[in-house]
């Protein structure tokens, strides 16, 4: 039997099945041995040591783990800078080959280049595209340049969505999985941190954080939910525009870590005309994709450079009042709440919260990109930037920069009867519904409640003013 090794070094790909480079890996001669590093070069970003996200894709390295053993194997759990932990492993376990999803975000792909660039004389890199239903390189304008606005991206995307792209990768329970315990001592001698992967609360410890409770978000329960989705794919193109309805399919976190496919969930919903729509929400997270694979520049700038150096307000007290949902504004302080109870917040109230920031309080989409960035379960560099660009005028969008989302009217059309907002501002609780959108029309106010930060109007003018003065 052949006992070369191939390492699949696991990121955005975190499952068994449907698996680009577990499949590459298993085309080649010898042993396969799955590896996740937690990268101490990502982890200074993320402040809370409590971080939800964590503490999930921590508990699936230990169902993976568990399900590796099943099959005669276990996971490799490694800490540190990835860059530097990957082509010392590759050292200490004489690693044939090391094979990797490709990522988009300009950090991760400085990491991975540097990773084979230190290891190629001795292990052979194979780099491909998972996580994506379309890769950037994939859709182009005739010629090979890159799109920069989603309608004509989204009809060359359309025709090329063919079976070959929604194809599955087979993973067959082959038994040829490296003796993990051999590998941990391997890597243990070249002095690489090994983390027990059967324990998440033993993993976020020794990366300095803590298992925390992840709510609803659960990684077993990833197949559930894609199934009831589907079981009610058929209101979706309806009821995801509404705040207070479970319209949407809630399954970008297990998208996000690769806990599904994309291509599964794609093959499994795409059929129906429900399905259609959900899945024109996979090309816009290509599309984003794409933007910053070819315009890595947007991850500090805006992707319009006549808007650089817009005169953003830095006015703290709004900015914090933004970030605890006490702007005033019914549907705003909903979402900013939504998003801190429980990691995550409805697409209509991302595209209303952004608006408002951008907006109303004229403040830099980027600190309100951070904030997101600490708190949503699916936070994904290349849709947060895109989205928030979006809402602030300076990104994709075809639609003039004029474009203000009026928070009030947004509420009464998309939480018509305030459900959403009753939900997360218990302090509107009582409130009958002709005044849910705009308390302030209560003669007092509401107790509790706070005034409304800026006036909506006013703060639109100054908007208009200040993208006139850039333009």
């Amino acid at each position: 039997m052949d006992t070369s090794l191939n390492l699949v070094w696991m990121r955005r790909d975190l499952r068994l099945h449907d698996h680009a480079a577990l499949a590459a890996a298993l085309e080649q001669p010898g042993l396969i041995q799955p590896v996740f590093v937690f990268d101490s070069e990502i982890l200074t970003r993320f402040s809370s040591l409590h971080d939800r996200r964590l503490s999930f894709i921590a508990t699936q390295l230990s169902l993976l783990d568990k399900e590796l053993r099943r099959r005669g194997g276990g996971l490799l759990v490694l800490r540190g800078a990835a860059r530097e932990v990957m082509p010392k492993l590759c050292r200490a376990v004489a690693a044939a080959r090391l094979v990797l999803a490709r990522d988009v975000e300009p950090l991760a792909r400085a990491r991975d280049q540097a990773v084979t660039d230190a290891v190629q004389n001795k292990t052979a890199v194979t780099q491909l595209w998972d996580h994506l239903l379309l890769s950037p390189e994939a859709v182009c304008k005739e010629g090979g340049a890159a799109f920069r606005v989603f309608t004509p991206y989204y009809g060359h995307w359309r025709k090329q969505l063919d079976a070959f792209a929604l194809h599955a990768y087979s993973v067959s329970d082959t038994g040829r999985y490296a003796n993990v315990l051999a590998m941990q001592k391997m890597a243990s001698v070249e002095g690489l941190a090994v983390l027990d992967a059967s324990s998440p609360a033993a993993m976020l410890e020794a990366v300095g954080y803590r298992l925390t409770d992840t709510g609803e978000w659960k990684p077993q329960d990833a197949a559930a939910r894609l199934e009831r989705f589907a079981s009610r794919l058929v209101t979706y193109p309806v009821a995801r525009e509404y705040m207070g309805e479970a319209g949407t399919s809630k399954l970008s976190p297990y998208l996000r870590f690769g806990l599904l496919s994309v291509r599964e969930c794609a093959r499994r919903l795409g059929g129906s005309p429900g399905g259609q729509k959900w899945l024109s929400e996979l090309a816009w997270r290509d599309f984003y994709a794409m933007i910053l694979y070819h315009f890595p520049e947007v991850v500090e700038q805006e992707f319009q450079p006549r808007f650089r150096g817009l005169a953003w307000n830095d006015n703290q007290e709004y900015f914090a009042r933004w970030q605890e949902g006490r702007t005033g504004y019914p549907v705003v302080d909903a979402a900013m709440r939504e998003l801190l109870k429980t990691g995550w917040m409805h697409n209509r109230a991302r595209m209303i919260v952004a608006s408002f920031l951008t907006k109303d309080l004229l403040i830099d989409w980027r600190r309100g990109e951070e904030h997101f960035a600490q708190h949503l379960m699916d936070y994904d560099l290349a849709s947060n930037n895109g989205g928030w660009q979006w809402a602030a005028s300076t990104g994709t969008d075809a639609q003039p920069w004029f474009r203000i989302f009026n928070p009030v009217l947004q509420g009464k059309k998309f939480d018509p009867g305030g459900t959403y907002i009753r939900r997360y501002v218990p302090e509107l609780s009582e409130v009958p519904d002709k005044h849910i959108h705009e308390p302030w029309r209560i003669p007092g106010g509401v107790a509790g409640y706070p005034a409304r930060i800026v006036e909506h109007h006013e703060m639109r003018e100054k908007a208009l003013a200040m993208f006139k003065a850039a333009r």
